[in-house]
């Protein structure tokens, strides 16, 4: 990579063309989408009360089934996955005040609850860990919204470990829900009144970390964290810094920071003007990849980048419309674009 890094105007085509093909069922049969450790397979809940598995190839998907009655059982209401797939032959998802894992080698799934009262909703989920196993959840609560017109947030740290989830940790978050965090590598990494604090599990602290001393030297009143994603299992983070940047500065962009015991290396990934900003995906199965889309200035496009080891430039991959899901697979590496209104899937195979 070049000592000044790109522009995402300046960004590499993708070595391999993409891949178009018809989704193997309408998308109205779409509950859920999930990501799998399963080689080449995403998880999807359909309509027609199944779980099953889609296997997406190099020019076709097709489905194959694990289970039959699945929708009553455990699938009813809002449903959201959760991403990476971190548990061994497994995957999970949110489902209204639930927490739901599926094992896919036994075909059993085991529910947690994600709520304590019935005026609670999780939002999303994130793994902390995955020994032990826990995971960070945003959750909403409406108890006093008739009274103050306000939801109240908090985030929570659930212990998945035994049959029943155990709170380790709860931050209440006030009634702003646009605060930046992540959770991953053991810990919860929060932006808060333009402070970066890093948390433990219990969610007490801060605790003492080589990130936020690294960002200390990077950030401003002007320049703010403004998106984030840690790595669940490595001591990786991706993430960007948008604001105004001071004239004696080239700050503003995409960057990446690994940290050992001692300290945290931060490294430019690509240059952001004042008026793109970029949302952060996920990491690829093997953490060597990355995919983002910049949302503004419209429309928005899709980009993938190497992020571990030998950092790579930009790779757009095109731009994005009507996408319900992207999500990787593994072995081989690729990343799918789900397409609704087009009935279409994308796929970029990823080299080794």
């Amino acid at each position: 990579m070049p000592s000044a890094p790109l522009t995402l105007g300046q960004s590499v085509p993708f070595p391999a063309a993409a891949k178009r093909y018809a989704l193997p069922v309408t998308a109205e049969q779409l509950a859920l989408v999930m990501p799998t450790p399963r080689p080449g397979s995403a998880a999807v809940i359909l309509f027609d009360e199944t779980l099953r598995l889609m296997e997406l190839g190099d020019s076709s998907a097709h489905l194959t089934k694990v289970e039959r009655g699945y929708l009553p059982q455990v699938s009813g209401g809002s449903l959201q996955g959760i991403a990476p797939a971190v548990l061994p032959d497994s995957c999970a998802y949110l489902q209204t005040r639930l927490l739901v894992l599926y094992d896919l080698a036994k075909r059993e799934h085991q529910l947690h609850m994600a709520a304590d009262t019935m005026e609670e909703m999780p939002m999303t989920a994130r793994w902390l860990s995955v020994e032990p196993k826990r995971i960070a959840v945003v959750v909403r609560d409406l108890t006093n919204y008739l009274d103050t017109g306000k939801a109240d947030f908090r985030l929570r740290v659930l212990d998945l470990s035994g049959l029943e989830a155990e709170t380790v940790g709860q931050l209440d978050m006030g009634t702003d829900g646009g605060f930046v965090w992540d959770a991953g590598h053991g810990v919860l990494v929060l932006r808060k009144d333009n402070q970066v604090q890093v948390l433990g599990p219990t969610l007490k602290g801060p605790v003492d970390h080589p990130l936020p001393r690294a960002l200390a030297g990077l950030l401003s009143a002007s320049m703010r964290l403004d998106r984030l994603r840690l790595h669940p299992t490595r001591p990786l983070a991706i993430f960007t810094v948008a604001g105004l940047t001071p004239a004696d500065k080239d700050v503003g962009g995409l960057w990446r920071a690994t940290w050992d015991e001692g300290e945290a290396k931060l490294e430019p990934l690509a240059r952001l003007s004042p008026l793109e900003r970029v949302k952060l995906g996920e990491f690829s199965p093997d953490g060597g990849w990355i995919f983002y889309t910049q949302t503004e200035p419209g429309p928005a496009r899709l980009y993938a980048q190497q992020v571990v080891d030998t950092v790579g430039p930009p790779h757009l991959l095109g731009p994005l419309e009507d996408v319900k899901t992207l999500l990787w697979t593994r072995a081989p590496l690729a990343l799918a674009a789900i397409s609704t209104r087009q009935q279409q899937i994308t796929r970029w195979a990823f080299p080794k």
